[in-house]
């Protein structure tokens, strides 16, 4: 179990993990509004037969096997370790429904990296299988290496493409991923496999501020400017399809949805809302987040944040818990330039950020996010990965345990604060009953 509450008399104890570490929260009876965790689903009774229903009655397009005539050059996108997704399982039943061997196709598997870091040998093993490793070419995008990109264009946005140039070496492009709350695009899966997916960095600077400008979080929208711009852009790619799947709580398969890039990734989306949208009776005084398990880095922790940026109220706490074993993030030119952030209200970062002639535009979105979280309630964090820089960059306070940080909370907003308690707060979608369709 990732969580667990017990109660006694007036205090409630509710189990909490981040990284490594479970702690075990104390919370006033009286004080507590909800606890909010992703609904109970029982995973799908066989992947193999779930997936291949799903390639041979793809949404928005004809069975995926009928896609092959022979010959042709396939590229495979597959998400990178940040994401559940059970590629290692998927591939082998995916190339043998193409029959890619007997129908002599030549296969390359690409890691969509985004802007992360390069996946180790043994962490690509584990993502795609070691048969697949040893039978066909898997490569990390390279994506800070202008030789290996290509340049397509702008969007309509003005955004220019720059993509992995073996899209232009394929006849056909899949993408496989998983649908989850996100924090930028509403929800993982689909066109993120492209953007930011295979893309080059100015193309995913330029991206990520369409969200990070926005007054409040993207997160579990359907449909936003960021969506819309990277479906844009998996068009312009020629993305032939996507295979995305939908999990638990619990990293299980619930559903896989596989067709067209938007169609598919749309009912994918209403799918996935039955289990991570979860109903907040109201904002309140004080949220507990863990980042859980979305905390490899800060990159990935702010993820928690914004799931409770959602739902507390002005001049409120956010107690977030996010283990960062990476730091502020795991690409350097990242945390160095939110470092150089330090301290600059929202309203500033902008104009700091071109006086220093920065160019990570991406990470000047990610210190947007914070200034606007702490610029909304206070913010303590409990990190072990985390610097006391890296905690003075993002202008939070720092905590030794949620029992401290809870203390300092209820004292500055009073004995009869309201709290929420989100446990599994990197994936969840909170939303306020007024907010409820």
């Amino acid at each position: 179990m990732i969580t667990g509450e017990t109660h006694t008399g007036e205090t409630h104890t509710i189990a909490i993990r981040s990284g490594a570490r479970l702690f075990r929260l104390q919370v006033p009876r009286r004080n507590l509004m909800t606890l909010v965790e992703p609904h109970e689903t029982q995973p799908a009774p066989d992947l193999a037969t779930e997936l291949r229903r799903a390639l041979r009655e793809p949404i928005g397009l004809a069975p995926f096997s009928a896609m092959i005539r022979g010959g042709e050059r396939l590229l495979i996108l597959v998400d990178d370790l940040t994401r559940e997704t059970p590629a290692a399982e998927m591939l082998p039943m995916l190339l043998e429904e193409l029959e890619v061997e007997k129908r002599k196709v030549e296969v390359t598997v690409l890691i969509a990296l985004g802007t992360h870091r390069k996946m180790t040998p043994e962490e690509i093993e584990k993502k795609v299988g070691r048969a697949i490793v040893r039978r066909y070419r898997v490569l990390n995008h390279e994506w800070e290496d202008e030789s290996a990109l290509v340049y397509l264009g702008t969007t309509r946005n003005g955004t220019p493409l720059m993509v992995n140039r073996l899209i232009q070496e394929t006849d056909l492009c899949l993408g496989i991923g998983c649908i989850l709350p996100h924090d930028l695009a509403g929800w993982s899966g689909g066109a993120k496999i492209v953007q930011p997916g295979i893309c080059g960095k100015a193309t995913t600077y330029h991206t990520h501020l369409l969200s990070a400008h926005n007054i409040t979080t993207y997160l579990g929208t359907r449909v936003n400017p960021l969506r819309r711009e990277i479906e844009e852009m998996a068009q312009q790619v020629n993305l032939t399809g996507i295979i995305n799947v939908v999990l638990n709580r619990h990293g299980e398969v619930l559903h896989v949805v596989a067709g067209d890039t938007v169609e598919a990734h749309r009912r994918g989306v209403e799918l996935a809302r039955a289990v991570w949208e979860v109903a907040v009776p109201a904002r309140a005084d004080i949220v507990v987040v863990s980042s859980y398990p979305k905390e490899i880095d800060f990159w990935q922790g702010n993820m928690g944040l914004q799931a409770a940026e959602r739902i507390v109220k002005r001049g409120g706490e956010i107690i977030l818990l996010a283990s960062c074993s990476e730091g502020l993030s795991g690409q350097a030119e990242h945390a160095a330039t939110m470092t150089a952030l330090t301290g600059v209200p929202s309203r500033s970062l902008s104009i700091e950020f071109r006086r220093q002639g920065l160019h990570d535009l991406a990470a000047l979105g990610c210190s947007e996010i914070a200034a606007r979280c702490r610029e909304l309630a206070w913010v303590s964090v409990i990190s072990e990965g985390l610097s006391d820089a890296d905690v003075t960059a993002l202008g939070f306070e720092r905590a030794d345990d949620v029992d401290q940080a809870m203390a300092r909370a209820l004292e500055r907003q009073g004995e009869h604060a309201t709290i929420v308690v989100m446990p599994h707060g990197g994936e969840i979608f909170p939303v306020l009953d007024a907010e409820r369709e």
